[in-house]
């Protein structure tokens, strides 16, 4: 299996043969040739299962982490424990993730989302963090998605958005505003509404 640089595997992990893991970011591809030795690598939490995708080098995955296939962590990205990256899932460069998430097949995290612990994200939710793409010069306004936030299926995050603990976006939403903490969001653009007593509670994971 392709493992790069110095790269950190704990133990009791599943490696996929055709995973890459540490592959080099922008800055180390050059090392590839004449010095590989020196690229940096990622890390890998022992007993994870890592199916065929890619991890860059300085990200770290946490322990007991799951993906699926074709799924792509890039570097300096921090995963906590327990947590599952669905098949094609992409998780940009920079992001800070918590503990016991699950984001399904498709979503799509963006260069530094910070995102809380029990996160659910549905297949194909999509968070953004630029308003005016290559339009205007970049500008990263990141996404923040506290503790226990469900982000429903094709529901879209406008930049700049902070999603409050325990809040719930439905499917098919666009969130334009921030979101307060226990409230629904629904619709396009998405209202905002407390949410019923009945899921007033943490997400099931972990």
């Amino acid at each position: 299996m392709p493992i790069f640089g110095k790269s950190k595997i704990g133990k009791s992990c599943f490696i996929d043969p055709n995973a890459l893991i540490g592959y080099p970011h922008a800055d180390e591809l050059k090392l590839l040739e004449k010095n590989p030795e020196k690229i940096e690598g990622c890390e890998i939490g022992e007993s994870s299962q890592i199916r065929p995708g890619a991890i860059y080098s300085t990200a770290k995955v946490g322990k007991n982490t799951r993906t699926g296939h074709n799924f792509l962590i890039r570097e300096n990205s921090i995963i906590g424990n327990k947590c599952l990256i669905g098949t094609n899932v992409v998780i940009d460069n920079n992001c800070v993730i918590g503990d016991n998430c699950s984001f399904q097949t498709g979503a799509y995290i963006p260069t530094g989302s910070k995102i809380g612990n029990r996160v659910f994200l549905g297949p194909n939710a999509s968070l953004t963090n630029d308003k005016t793409p290559l339009r205007k010069e970049y500008h990263l306004e990141a996404i923040t998605l506290k503790d226990d936030v469900t982000i429903g299926s094709n529901a879209t995050i406008m930049p700049g958005i902070t999603v409050g603990e325990g809040a719930f976006v439905a499917g098919g939403a666009i969130v334009t505003k921030d979101v307060p903490a226990w409230n629904l969001a629904k619709g396009c653009p998405a209202t905002l509404s407390e949410l019923p007593e009945s899921l007033k509670k943490p997400n099931r994971l972990g």
